[in-house]
């Protein structure tokens, strides 16, 4: 039920996307390996960067990076891995760091609750907040998740910490000056703590919210009536605290009757209010610490100064909306990851079988190099996405945010199983940091947009933006008849999904050490582009209903997206000294090497078709399952026919009994 409900919300919120054009300007000249302009090009570039930096200005949106990759196309200016955050800043940073570390360091080995005035004496609430307000510390989105980092160790208390900060990301960008006014100085001192209230238990058939609200002319107000479900409250130690709901609503346009005129409109509504009233707490299975619970509205008023964004055009704003919400869950999946890491790391280490140590059993040694693969990848990943927000204006990232969150999910949740065969039984008795660890990782794969929801919005935004550029190639494709010339080339084109033929270059971009591993990203990327070729000229139209492929892609794409990540981030390390970076590039290089293989597969999987890569008999198979179910009239005939069968067998079965006694 609750899937069905989220996909529902996330095809409303996802509905209309940023679909304009972005700029494509040349970036930072600092990236001085790809540097092939003039001197006085290059020089004129540096001091444009110069003055952009001294200003606090951000550069030009380029073009989105992951969306590229559907039409085969890379920007190597972006594996220069971002360093948005100069050194004396980030000196700062790790500074102010250090008391929130001992705090939370304290709590592991305690047992008492989180005291809500510690995590305000600590400026939990406020990391995001502008310094225009009292108690905002400023950070953007780099810094801001770097600051998180100390809390993720907590997935309970940071479930509620993340969702304050989405709600006041989206009141700095969408908010007005009054309501900016209003709220966020409270929300960074932490007198009031904010929370998204989107999801709903039981939705409506035809409509996409049943909490709704309607406009009243002529007293210039709203009246807002429904439920809200899963919605994370403030601590259990904070009775009486004060609470803002992001609450998402449907409304209808005034002038424009029936489901046509159907929209959203987001509402900041105040727990105060009279109407709102907290209802039952859902007892999870993981994150046993964090409140959810049931929020009613009953006849709320509301005015037009708590209208985020404009009526009835929520679906605009849904890019900032889930973008947020989706980077800052991930970071949680990459914090859990790594505490499950380093138990299963101390359990090898300090256990021995038969004389020999665990660590060094070859079985236990792949796996924690795959499990430390995935975590550096889920880190990559997740501070490139937000190095591009702090960089560049009005950056489109919603596809990165998005495989940022379905990678760690993934990965997250293969980690704490994989991990059980490892352990063995002891790894689920109730109250060991394992089973605690499976729980919470269930948790987060659950809350919110689930894994299979964000694979099929992956592959149709790609999908839609490589059928924007790719309308005339496949339209030819498709009609061979009447374009021989186009059918005719293609034939004579040596590239082949097992030898594909780039001109990228992204070798020159990187340090020498990671050329192999450019050369598996370029080839993916040419993989990824003939397989979305090959299904718009297969299906048309009709190549969103091929929900399975749809997944490959999926994958595809998210791998791309990991090795990018990776190769950037540790041909910088290398390139700038840091400890350990040779252990980078080894990192880096067995990510390429894997992903090239996956991609490999996948891909061959879409070529093959679905007689040969077993999809065809597995759709038979379900069909087969569902003919019981479709005709009640068999159903029930057939229903009949074994009651009188077991009637007759039961009669015979008790007059041989008869005869035995």
């Amino acid at each position: 039920m609750r899937y069905n409900l989220f996909s529902r919300a996330v095809r409303l919120l996802n509905q209309n996307q940023n679909k304009s054009k972005q700029i494509y300007t040349l970036r930072s000249a600092s990236n001085k390996a790809s540097s092939l302009n003039t001197q006085q090009s290059d020089g004129s570039a540096r001091e444009e960067v110069t003055t952009t930096a001294e200003t606090g200005e951000k550069l030009p949106a380029r073009e989105p990076l992951v969306k590229n990759f559907f039409v085969g196309l890379t920007d190597k200016e972006l594996l220069g891995y971002p360093e948005v955050i100069p050194r004396e800043e980030m000196v700062q940073l790790q500074n102010v760091l250090i008391p929130i570390q001992n705090y939370f360091a304290e709590l592991e080995q305690s047992t008492e609750l989180k005291e809500q005035e510690n995590l305000k004496q600590l400026g939990l609430y406020g990391l995001n907040v502008p310094t225009d307000y009292e108690g905002g510390k400023g950070y953007k989105w780099s810094a801001s998740l770097m600051a998180s980092e100390p809390e993720s160790s907590h997935t309970s208390l940071a479930l509620g910490l993340n969702s304050h900060r989405v709600v006041v990301d989206l009141i700095c960008e969408l908010g007005t000056p009054e309501q900016q006014q209003v709220y966020l100085e409270s929300l960074a001192k932490g007198d009031l703590i904010a929370s998204e209230a989107i999801l709903e238990y039981t939705p409506p058939e035809d409509d996409f919210f049943g909490t709704q609200a309607s406009y009243n002319s002529e007293q210039r107000g709203w009246t807002l009536s429904g439920e809200k479900a899963f919605v994370v409250v403030a601590p259990k130690s904070a009775k009486e605290q004060r609470q803002l709901f992001l609450v998402l609503a449907q409304t209808q346009h005034p002038n424009v009757p029936g489901h046509t005129g159907r929209g959203s409109t987001i509402f900041l509504v105040d727990s105060q209010l009279k109407g709102v009233r907290l209802g039952e707490t859902h007892d999870t299975f993981g994150c046993p610490d964090a409140s959810m619970r049931r929020i009613h509205f009953d006849q709320v008023q509301l005015t037009e100064q708590q209208i985020l964004g404009e009526p009835h055009e929520g679906n605009r704003y849904a890019e900032q909306l889930v973008r947020s919400s989706r980077l800052r869950s991930s970071l949680l999946g990459i914090a859990l990851s790594k505490r499950l890491l380093n138990q299963l790391a101390n359990y090898s280490v300090d256990t021995t079988q038969g004389g020999i140590q665990i660590k060094d059993l070859e079985l236990m040694r792949v796996h924690l190099s795959q499990f430390t693969c995935s975590i550096y990848a889920m880190e990559s990943m997740l501070y490139l996405s937000a190095g591009l927000l702090d960089e560049f204006a009005g950056q489109d990232v919603t596809l990165e945010s998005s495989i940022t969150k379905y990678y760690t999910l993934q990965q997250l949740y293969a980690i704490a199983t994989q991990s059980l065969g490892l352990l063995g039984p002891q790894s689920l008795h109730r109250g060991q940091p394992w089973e605690r660890g499976l729980r919470d990782a269930a948790q987060l794969c659950t809350q919110g947009e689930s894994v299979s929801t964000l694979s099929m919005f992956i592959a149709l935004t790609g999908l839609q933006y490589a059928g924007q550029r790719m309308n005339e190639g496949v339209r030819k494709s498709r009609n061979p008849l009447f374009h021989p010339g186009h059918i005719f080339g293609k034939f004579l084109a040596s590239n082949s999904l097992e030898n594909p033929k780039t001109r990228m270059l992204l070798a020159e971009n990187v340090h020498p050490t990671l050329e192999p591993a450019a050369q598996c990203i370029e080839h993916s990327v040419a993989r990824l582009n003939m397989a979305v070729e090959l299904m718009f000229t297969r299906h048309g139209n009709a190549v969103v209903e091929r929900q399975h492929e749809m997944q490959r892609l999926a994958n595809i794409a998210t791998i791309l997206y990991a090795m990018w990540a990776s190769v950037a981030r540790a041909s910088r390390s290398y390139c700038i000294g840091l400890p350990l970076a040779d252990h980078e590039m080894l990192t880096a290089s067995s990510i390429c090497n894997q992903g090239r293989d996956d991609v490999m597969r996948l891909a061959s999987e879409i070529y093959n078709g679905n007689y040969v890569n077993n999809d065809n008999n597995l759709l038979r198979l379900s069909s087969q399952q569902k003919k019981p179910a479709i005709s009640n009239n068999n159903t029930q005939q057939q229903s009949d026919g074994v009651k009188q069968h077991l009637t007759r067998h039961s009669a015979s079965y008790t007059r041989e009994v008869e005869i035995i006694k």
